[in-house]
């Protein structure tokens, strides 16, 4: 049997770089908290999001790797977090720094290609 091994690269990849861009910015906005106690609750969106987004993308990747049921939609929810993780950054920074996102812009990237791959057919 053809195994999809390019959408789980892809998702691997893409769940390491948006986990770290995840961690990155957790500590980011856990340093702010202590200067602004409005950082709480970008702190767990970085980690819902981040953390949350790569995670369902790389569950995503496993299940394209073998083509079952189910790839697709979890690659897509995966994908549409790491996005908005990107959008709370450039929320919480007050506009975009592709220095400090770098990480995350990757991951989105990287998800978006294996989100293609893990679409297509066997």
């Amino acid at each position: 049997m053809k195994k999809n091994t390019a959408a789980l690269v892809l998702a691997i990849i893409g769940a390491i770089f948006g986990i770290i861009g995840a961690i990155m910015w957790a500590a980011c906005a856990d340093a702010c908290a202590g200067i602004a106690k409005a950082a709480t609750g970008y702190l767990v969106g970085f980690v819902i999001l981040g953390i949350g987004g790569g995670v369902l993308s790389l569950i995503g990747g496993i299940q394209a790797y073998a083509f079952k049921n189910g790839r697709v939609p979890l690659c897509i929810l995966g994908l549409v977090m790491q996005i908005a993780n990107l959008v709370l950054e450039c929320v919480f920074l007050g506009g975009f720094s592709f220095v400090l996102s770098v990480w995350t812009l990757l991951s989105v990237i990287l998800l978006f290609i294996g989100t293609i791959f893990a679409a297509r057919k066997a």
